[in-house]
Protein backbone atom coordinates (compact mmCIF):
# COMPACT_ATOMS: atom_id res chain seq x y z
CA UNK A 1 0.00 0.00 0.00
CA UNK A 2 1.35 3.74 -0.88
CA UNK A 3 2.24 5.68 2.46
CA UNK A 4 1.09 9.57 2.19
CA UNK A 5 4.15 10.46 1.03
CA UNK A 6 4.25 7.96 -1.79
CA UNK A 7 1.19 9.64 -2.67
CA UNK A 8 2.30 13.41 -2.35
CA UNK A 9 5.61 12.26 -4.42
CA UNK A 10 3.06 11.38 -7.79
CA UNK A 11 0.96 13.81 -7.66
CA UNK A 12 4.12 16.59 -7.56
CA UNK A 13 5.84 14.49 -10.27
CA UNK A 14 2.28 14.22 -12.35
CA UNK A 15 2.14 17.98 -12.08
CA UNK A 16 5.11 18.42 -13.32
CA UNK A 17 4.48 16.28 -16.19
CA UNK A 18 1.49 18.21 -17.06
CA UNK A 19 3.14 21.42 -17.04
CA UNK A 20 5.79 19.83 -19.29
CA UNK A 21 2.79 18.43 -21.62
CA UNK A 22 1.12 22.12 -21.79
CA UNK A 23 4.35 23.31 -23.03
CA UNK A 24 4.70 20.74 -25.40
CA UNK A 25 1.16 21.35 -26.57
CA UNK A 26 1.61 25.02 -26.84
CA UNK A 27 4.97 24.43 -29.22
CA UNK A 28 2.99 21.80 -31.00
CA UNK A 29 0.16 24.55 -31.20
CA UNK A 30 1.78 26.86 -33.01
CA UNK A 31 3.45 25.08 -34.88
CA UNK A 32 -0.18 23.85 -35.84
CA UNK A 33 -0.39 25.19 -39.24
CA UNK A 34 2.55 24.57 -40.88
CA UNK A 35 2.59 20.93 -40.14
CA UNK A 36 -0.80 20.99 -41.53
CA UNK A 37 0.82 22.69 -44.81
CA UNK A 38 3.59 20.13 -44.98
CA UNK A 39 1.55 17.34 -45.23
CA UNK A 40 0.01 18.89 -48.45
CA UNK A 41 3.27 18.50 -50.28
CA UNK A 42 4.47 15.69 -51.42
CA UNK A 43 6.42 13.70 -48.56
CA UNK A 44 4.37 15.43 -45.54
CA UNK A 45 3.12 14.05 -42.92
CA UNK A 46 -0.46 15.30 -43.19
CA UNK A 47 -1.65 12.84 -41.03
CA UNK A 48 0.34 13.57 -37.91
CA UNK A 49 -2.04 15.31 -35.68
CA UNK A 50 -1.24 17.68 -32.67
CA UNK A 51 -0.17 15.86 -29.97
CA UNK A 52 1.18 12.65 -31.26
CA UNK A 53 4.62 13.49 -31.64
CA UNK A 54 6.74 11.00 -29.16
CA UNK A 55 5.31 11.32 -25.50
CA UNK A 56 7.25 7.98 -24.91
CA UNK A 57 10.15 10.38 -24.49
CA UNK A 58 8.86 11.65 -21.23
CA UNK A 59 6.99 8.48 -19.24
CA UNK A 60 3.68 9.79 -19.98
CA UNK A 61 0.56 10.05 -22.32
CA UNK A 62 -0.12 13.20 -23.50
CA UNK A 63 -3.01 15.27 -22.41
CA UNK A 64 -3.78 16.53 -25.90
CA UNK A 65 -7.08 15.83 -27.08
CA UNK A 66 -5.93 13.73 -30.13
CA UNK A 67 -3.80 11.80 -28.11
CA UNK A 68 -5.80 9.14 -26.90
CA UNK A 69 -5.90 7.57 -30.77
CA UNK A 70 -3.31 5.49 -29.41
CA UNK A 71 -5.42 4.03 -26.39
CA UNK A 72 -7.51 2.73 -29.11
CA UNK A 73 -7.20 0.84 -33.18
CA UNK A 74 -8.22 2.44 -35.87
CA UNK A 75 -11.44 1.22 -37.71
CA UNK A 76 -13.47 0.22 -34.33
CA UNK A 77 -16.79 0.36 -33.99
CA UNK A 78 -18.06 2.99 -31.57
CA UNK A 79 -20.55 0.82 -29.96
CA UNK A 80 -17.07 -1.37 -28.79
CA UNK A 81 -16.51 1.23 -26.27
CA UNK A 82 -20.30 1.50 -24.68
CA UNK A 83 -21.06 0.40 -21.64
CA UNK A 84 -25.42 0.44 -22.32
CA UNK A 85 -26.49 1.82 -18.86
CA UNK A 86 -29.76 2.02 -17.31
CA UNK A 87 -29.28 2.73 -13.27
CA UNK A 88 -32.82 4.57 -13.06
CA UNK A 89 -34.69 3.44 -9.34
CA UNK A 90 -38.01 3.03 -11.30
CA UNK A 91 -36.34 0.64 -14.04
CA UNK A 92 -39.11 -2.24 -14.70
CA UNK A 93 -38.18 -6.13 -16.22
CA UNK A 94 -39.00 -4.74 -19.54
CA UNK A 95 -37.33 -2.21 -19.26
CA UNK A 96 -33.92 -4.52 -18.73
CA UNK A 97 -35.22 -6.35 -21.49
CA UNK A 98 -35.07 -3.96 -23.82
CA UNK A 99 -31.69 -2.82 -22.87
CA UNK A 100 -30.69 -6.35 -23.36
CA UNK A 101 -32.02 -6.23 -26.55
CA UNK A 102 -30.33 -3.40 -27.66
CA UNK A 103 -27.23 -4.32 -26.66
CA UNK A 104 -27.23 -7.15 -28.21
CA UNK A 105 -28.25 -5.76 -31.57
CA UNK A 106 -25.76 -3.30 -31.25
CA UNK A 107 -23.56 -5.57 -29.87
CA UNK A 108 -22.55 -3.15 -26.90
CA UNK A 109 -19.39 -3.38 -25.11
CA UNK A 110 -21.54 -4.14 -21.76
CA UNK A 111 -24.82 -3.44 -19.90
CA UNK A 112 -24.56 -1.74 -17.00
CA UNK A 113 -27.31 -2.22 -14.11
CA UNK A 114 -28.32 -2.66 -10.75
CA UNK A 115 -27.67 -5.65 -8.71
CA UNK A 116 -31.03 -6.96 -8.71
CA UNK A 117 -31.49 -7.18 -12.08
CA UNK A 118 -27.73 -9.06 -12.67
CA UNK A 119 -29.88 -12.27 -12.99
CA UNK A 120 -32.35 -11.74 -16.08
CA UNK A 121 -29.41 -10.17 -17.72
CA UNK A 122 -26.67 -12.90 -17.30
CA UNK A 123 -29.63 -15.09 -18.61
CA UNK A 124 -30.26 -12.53 -21.34
CA UNK A 125 -26.77 -12.11 -22.84
CA UNK A 126 -25.38 -15.35 -22.00
CA UNK A 127 -23.18 -16.67 -24.95
CA UNK A 128 -23.01 -13.06 -26.22
CA UNK A 129 -19.78 -10.98 -26.34
CA UNK A 130 -21.88 -8.58 -24.14
CA UNK A 131 -20.46 -8.13 -20.64
CA UNK A 132 -22.92 -7.68 -17.92
CA UNK A 133 -21.44 -4.82 -15.42
CA UNK A 134 -22.95 -3.93 -12.00
CA UNK A 135 -22.45 -0.99 -9.72
CA UNK A 136 -21.52 -2.03 -5.75
CA UNK A 137 -21.78 0.27 -2.73
CA UNK A 138 -23.80 2.43 -5.60
CA UNK A 139 -24.39 5.93 -5.84
CA UNK A 140 -22.53 6.89 -2.47
CA UNK A 141 -19.81 4.54 -1.69
CA UNK A 142 -20.44 5.26 2.14
CA UNK A 143 -21.05 1.23 2.61
CA UNK A 144 -18.91 -1.02 4.58
CA UNK A 145 -16.05 -2.30 2.61
CA UNK A 146 -17.16 -5.95 4.06
CA UNK A 147 -20.84 -5.12 2.42
CA UNK A 148 -19.21 -4.55 -0.98
CA UNK A 149 -17.67 -7.22 -1.03
CA UNK A 150 -20.56 -9.17 -0.23
CA UNK A 151 -22.52 -7.45 -2.86
CA UNK A 152 -19.72 -8.60 -5.06
CA UNK A 153 -19.30 -11.95 -4.30
CA UNK A 154 -23.27 -12.34 -4.62
CA UNK A 155 -23.28 -10.65 -8.17
CA UNK A 156 -20.03 -12.58 -9.27
CA UNK A 157 -22.23 -15.61 -8.60
CA UNK A 158 -25.34 -14.46 -9.89
CA UNK A 159 -23.26 -13.86 -13.17
CA UNK A 160 -22.28 -10.38 -13.20
CA UNK A 161 -18.60 -10.14 -14.68
CA UNK A 162 -17.72 -6.88 -14.22
CA UNK A 163 -17.94 -4.75 -11.19
CA UNK A 164 -18.28 -0.84 -11.21
CA UNK A 165 -17.60 -0.30 -7.36
CA UNK A 166 -17.93 3.68 -5.87
CA UNK A 167 -14.88 4.45 -3.98
CA UNK A 168 -15.31 5.93 -0.38
CA UNK A 169 -15.46 9.39 -1.64
CA UNK A 170 -15.55 10.73 2.39
CA UNK A 171 -12.29 8.79 3.02
CA UNK A 172 -10.89 10.31 -0.42
CA UNK A 173 -11.87 13.99 0.80
CA UNK A 174 -10.40 13.20 4.22
CA UNK A 175 -7.45 12.34 2.71
CA UNK A 176 -7.65 8.60 4.57
CA UNK A 177 -5.64 6.62 1.66
CA UNK A 178 -5.18 3.59 4.10
CA UNK A 179 -8.75 3.25 3.92
CA UNK A 180 -9.74 4.27 0.55
CA UNK A 181 -6.99 1.21 -0.57
CA UNK A 182 -8.59 -1.02 1.74
CA UNK A 183 -11.87 -0.48 0.61
CA UNK A 184 -11.07 -1.31 -3.48
CA UNK A 185 -8.94 -4.21 -2.49
CA UNK A 186 -11.87 -5.80 -0.82
CA UNK A 187 -14.20 -5.43 -4.11
CA UNK A 188 -10.99 -6.91 -5.78
CA UNK A 189 -10.70 -9.72 -3.77
CA UNK A 190 -14.63 -10.73 -3.84
CA UNK A 191 -14.63 -9.98 -7.74
CA UNK A 192 -12.34 -13.02 -7.73
CA UNK A 193 -10.68 -12.62 -11.13
CA UNK A 194 -13.93 -10.45 -12.56
CA UNK A 195 -13.28 -6.85 -13.87
CA UNK A 196 -13.20 -4.24 -11.61
CA UNK A 197 -13.75 -0.31 -11.99
CA UNK A 198 -13.42 1.74 -9.86
CA UNK A 199 -15.72 5.12 -9.54
CA UNK A 200 -14.48 8.32 -7.60
CA UNK A 201 -16.37 11.25 -8.58
CA UNK A 202 -13.67 13.23 -10.36
CA UNK A 203 -16.11 16.62 -10.67
CA UNK A 204 -16.32 16.66 -6.99
CA UNK A 205 -12.41 16.11 -6.24
CA UNK A 206 -8.98 17.89 -6.94
CA UNK A 207 -6.85 17.18 -9.48
CA UNK A 208 -4.73 16.06 -6.59
CA UNK A 209 -7.35 13.62 -4.91
CA UNK A 210 -7.93 12.53 -8.69
CA UNK A 211 -4.09 11.77 -9.07
CA UNK A 212 -4.31 9.59 -5.60
CA UNK A 213 -7.41 7.85 -5.87
CA UNK A 214 -6.75 6.72 -9.76
CA UNK A 215 -2.89 5.51 -8.47
CA UNK A 216 -4.83 3.24 -5.71
CA UNK A 217 -7.01 2.46 -7.43
CA UNK A 218 -4.40 1.11 -9.75
CA UNK A 219 -1.86 -0.34 -6.80
CA UNK A 220 -5.60 -2.12 -5.70
CA UNK A 221 -5.54 -4.45 -8.35
CA UNK A 222 -8.22 -2.83 -10.20
CA UNK A 223 -8.45 -2.92 -13.90
CA UNK A 224 -10.32 0.61 -14.57
CA UNK A 225 -10.76 3.64 -12.87
CA UNK A 226 -13.97 5.37 -13.60
CA UNK A 227 -14.96 9.09 -13.38
CA UNK A 228 -18.62 9.69 -11.98
CA UNK A 229 -21.50 7.67 -10.57
CA UNK A 230 -23.82 9.98 -12.67
CA UNK A 231 -25.76 10.80 -9.74
CA UNK A 232 -22.99 13.78 -8.03
CA UNK A 233 -24.53 17.23 -7.76
CA UNK A 234 -20.75 17.65 -8.63
CA UNK A 235 -21.60 16.55 -12.63
CA UNK A 236 -20.03 13.88 -14.54
CA UNK A 237 -17.08 13.35 -16.72
CA UNK A 238 -15.14 16.23 -18.12
CA UNK A 239 -12.34 15.62 -20.74
CA UNK A 240 -9.69 17.39 -18.32
CA UNK A 241 -10.95 14.51 -15.44
CA UNK A 242 -9.94 11.71 -17.94
CA UNK A 243 -6.47 12.99 -19.28
CA UNK A 244 -5.60 13.49 -16.12
CA UNK A 245 -6.77 9.27 -14.97
CA UNK A 246 -5.09 8.30 -17.98
CA UNK A 247 -1.64 10.19 -17.18
CA UNK A 248 -1.88 8.62 -13.95
CA UNK A 249 -2.28 5.27 -15.02
CA UNK A 250 -0.86 5.20 -18.17
CA UNK A 251 -1.53 2.10 -20.33
CA UNK A 252 -1.60 -0.14 -17.67
CA UNK A 253 -5.63 0.15 -16.61
CA UNK A 254 -8.52 1.29 -18.74
CA UNK A 255 -10.58 4.84 -18.15
CA UNK A 256 -14.30 4.85 -18.22
CA UNK A 257 -15.97 8.10 -18.64
CA UNK A 258 -19.46 8.39 -17.49
CA UNK A 259 -22.40 11.00 -16.67
CA UNK A 260 -23.12 13.47 -18.96
CA UNK A 261 -21.95 11.23 -21.88
CA UNK A 262 -25.02 11.92 -24.06
CA UNK A 263 -23.89 12.64 -27.62
CA UNK A 264 -21.26 11.21 -29.98
CA UNK A 265 -19.06 14.85 -30.01
CA UNK A 266 -18.92 14.46 -26.15
CA UNK A 267 -17.81 10.83 -26.27
CA UNK A 268 -15.42 11.26 -29.02
CA UNK A 269 -13.95 13.75 -26.72
CA UNK A 270 -13.62 11.41 -23.95
CA UNK A 271 -11.85 9.12 -26.04
CA UNK A 272 -9.68 11.14 -27.65
CA UNK A 273 -8.63 11.85 -23.95
CA UNK A 274 -7.89 8.32 -23.18
CA UNK A 275 -11.06 6.96 -22.41
CA UNK A 276 -11.66 3.31 -23.31
CA UNK A 277 -15.06 2.87 -22.06
CA UNK A 278 -18.28 5.30 -22.16
CA UNK A 279 -20.97 4.30 -19.71
CA UNK A 280 -23.97 6.45 -21.14
CA UNK A 281 -27.50 5.52 -21.47
CA UNK A 282 -27.72 7.35 -25.15
CA UNK A 283 -25.74 4.24 -26.37
CA UNK A 284 -28.31 3.24 -29.27
CA UNK A 285 -28.34 6.93 -30.69
CA UNK A 286 -24.94 7.11 -30.79
CA UNK A 287 -24.59 3.68 -32.51
CA UNK A 288 -27.14 4.70 -34.77
CA UNK A 289 -25.74 8.46 -35.45
CA UNK A 290 -21.72 6.87 -36.32
CA UNK A 291 -23.36 3.76 -37.97
CA UNK A 292 -22.54 -0.39 -37.49
CA UNK A 293 -19.56 -0.46 -39.24
CA UNK A 294 -15.62 0.60 -38.58
CA UNK A 295 -14.98 4.24 -38.35
CA UNK A 296 -12.08 6.25 -39.38
CA UNK A 297 -11.01 6.66 -35.06
CA UNK A 298 -8.08 8.82 -35.61
CA UNK A 299 -9.59 11.33 -37.95
CA UNK A 300 -12.85 11.40 -35.95
CA UNK A 301 -10.82 11.75 -32.57
CA UNK A 302 -9.31 14.78 -33.86
CA UNK A 303 -12.19 16.52 -35.13
CA UNK A 304 -15.16 15.08 -32.98
CA UNK A 305 -17.70 17.23 -35.22
CA UNK A 306 -16.36 15.20 -38.34
CA UNK A 307 -18.73 12.67 -37.87
CA UNK A 308 -21.85 14.74 -38.66
CA UNK A 309 -21.09 14.53 -42.10
CA UNK A 310 -21.58 10.59 -41.87
CA UNK A 311 -24.63 10.43 -39.22
CA UNK A 312 -26.41 8.13 -40.65
CA UNK A 313 -29.44 9.28 -38.82
CA UNK A 314 -29.42 12.88 -39.07
CA UNK A 315 -29.63 13.01 -34.83
CA UNK A 316 -26.44 15.22 -34.28
CA UNK A 317 -27.58 18.01 -36.76
CA UNK A 318 -30.79 18.11 -34.73
CA UNK A 319 -29.08 17.92 -30.99
CA UNK A 320 -30.51 15.07 -30.41
CA UNK A 321 -28.53 14.35 -27.31
CA UNK A 322 -30.72 17.71 -25.63
CA UNK A 323 -33.68 14.66 -25.66
CA UNK A 324 -31.89 12.94 -23.00
CA UNK A 325 -30.41 15.76 -21.10
CA UNK A 326 -32.48 15.04 -17.90
CA UNK A 327 -31.06 11.35 -17.74
CA UNK A 328 -28.06 11.43 -15.50
CA UNK A 329 -26.45 9.18 -17.77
Amino acid sequence: MSSDRDLDALAARVARELSRADQIGNRESAGTQRSRADGNRPGGTGNRERGTGNPEEHGVPSTSASHGVRYVRDNARIAEFIDHTLLKAESTRADIDQLCSEALEHEFAAVCVNPVWVPLCAARLQGSGVAVATVVGFPLGANQSEIKAAETSLAVRQGATEIDMVAAIGHIKGGDWNHVADDIAAVVRAAAGRLVKVIIESAHLTPVEIIKASALAREAGAQYVKTSTGFHAAGGATAEAVALMRLVVGDSMGVKASGGVRDCATALRMIANGATRIGTSSGVGMAQCLGPGPLPMRELLASPHVHQQRCATSACLTNDGAVNAAAPY
